[in-house]
């Protein structure tokens, strides 16, 4: 597989690829994390493993480029409430996001399949049926990543002039939320799965919350160890538990003036489990915080949030939805 040049932003290299050659007119060249893939042409059918991708598709008017979607044959598909259109059978079900139906790609023959995020790790498996691109953001902070991937897809899909619209509305509604979070104190993330709750600092897989409202975050950034999740019953995840609850008694303690939360059972479909929402208004650590007490609580889209965590649409609503709240508090 060829390689980008290292250092080079994507961004650049993309544009410098489409912009080649006249002789190489037709030719698509696309760098992405797991190296560069080389097309004839524009894609034409597009199989999208990957949601923050599906919504900026979506966003650019291209929808039906796409001819498959994460989502099973024989189930309800689980997608934001804004993405729901790719639970009709236009889109063929290809699979999960884990375990891709081999069979049913190759049947479609798209002429691209994207992954990216949790579907990352199928790249290999993908590229094996048809050209494959990883799309997964990179390092960085959560609003330059969703800007640069509007543009990478704008330009790959012919939507140049959308794209640009999408991004310079989706700068003035980050515009407007950073002047109003600068102003609105501090800020602490919970997320909620299963039966528990832990606080989401910086530099966490959801601290892209602190990137998006501008609010200062009340805790540090995160100090997860590195490498893999400990083994469920091992004493290193047991550590694990005892770490991840001093450090929300310590993010409660700080007493942050706004909280936020994420629900992975509402965004999975989980009743068994009561929502985060009535879980955090019976325990005192939470509701004894200035936050709970002035009613300064947002309670994000959770599958947005869970399932997607990117995509141009999606955090604008989450931008307008926190920018709204804050206003109101003034």
């Amino acid at each position: 597989m060829k390689k980008i040049i290292p250092g080079l932003p994507l961004a650049v290299a993309l544009a410098l690829a489409v912009g080649a050659a006249p002789a190489l007119a037709q030719e698509v060249r696309i760098p992405h994390a797991q190296g560069e893939t080389v097309l004839p042409a524009a894609p034409q059918k597009i199989a999208v493993f990957d949601l923050p991708t599906l919504d900026i598709v979506n966003a650019l008017g291209k929808s039906d480029l796409v001819v498959a979607v994460p989502k099973s044959a024989d189930g309800p598909a689980n997608f934001p409430a804004h993405l729901m259109g790719f639970a009709e059978d236009r889109h063929a079900p290809a699979g999960t996001l884990f375990e891709p139906d081999a069979a049913a790609l190759k049947a479609l023959a798209p002429d691209l399949i994207v992954v990216g995020g949790r579907s990352a790790a199928q790249f290999e498996q993908m590229a094996a049926i048809a050209p494959t691109v990883d799309l997964s953001a990179g390092a960085g902070d959560m609003v330059s990543n969703v800007i640069a991937s509007t543009e990478n897809l704008g330009r790959l899909l012919g939507a140049e002039e959308a794209a640009a619209a999408r991004i310079a509305a989706f700068r003035e509604t980050i515009a407007r939320t950073h002047e109003l979070g600068g102003k609105a104190g501090t800020g602490l993330l919970l997320f909620g799965a299963g039966e528990g709750f832990s606080a989401q600092p910086p530099g966490s897989r959801f601290g892209g919350v602190y990137d998006l409202t501008g609010i200062e975050p009340a805790i540090g950034p995160s100090e997860a160890a590195p490498g893999p999740r400990p083994e469920p019953g091992t004493p290193e995840a047991a550590a694990a538990r005892q770490r991840q609850q001093e450090a929300l008694e310590a993010a409660l303690a700080a007493d942050p003036d706004w909280i936020f939360t994420i629900d992975r059972n509402a965004a999975v479909g989980n009743t068994e489990v009561a929502p985060l929402a009535d879980r955090l208004a019976a325990d005192e650590r939470v509701t004894a915080t200035s936050a709970w007490q002035e009613g300064r609580v947002i309670h994000l889209d959770s599958k947005v949030w869970y399932l997607m965590t990117g995509g141009i649409d999606g955090m604008t609503a989450s931008a307008e939805a926190a920018a709204a709240a804050f206003a109101q508090a003034q």
